[in-house]
């Protein structure tokens, strides 16, 4: 599947339908390929016992919560006094 950039907001349900089908998308613009967009795949059995062993030795902590990450927002600093 392919998907002009103007395109994306209007095509991107269909191109996630395509994807969970193991298909590719191809993001052009202006008729030129610019990004390719795959499917995840699942990990191997080498990956998760690889993720199991940095776990095990404290190099890495697994989340606290499943499901779907928050989008990430910025939180703003307040401003200072100018009064001293």
């Amino acid at each position: 599947m392919r998907i002009h950039l103007q395109d994306v907001s209007g095509d991107c349900s269909n191109a996630i339908e395509e994807m969970k089908t193991g298909k590719h998308v191809i993001l052009a613009k202006e008729g030129v390929p610019v990004a390719l967009i795959q499917p995840l795949r699942p990990a191997t059995q080498d990956e998760e016992r690889a993720i199991q062993e940095m776990i095990d030795s404290g190099v890495l902590q697994p989340g606290r919560r499943s499901g779907a990450v928050r989008e990430w927002k910025w939180k703003s600093k307040p401003a200072r006094s100018s009064a001293a």
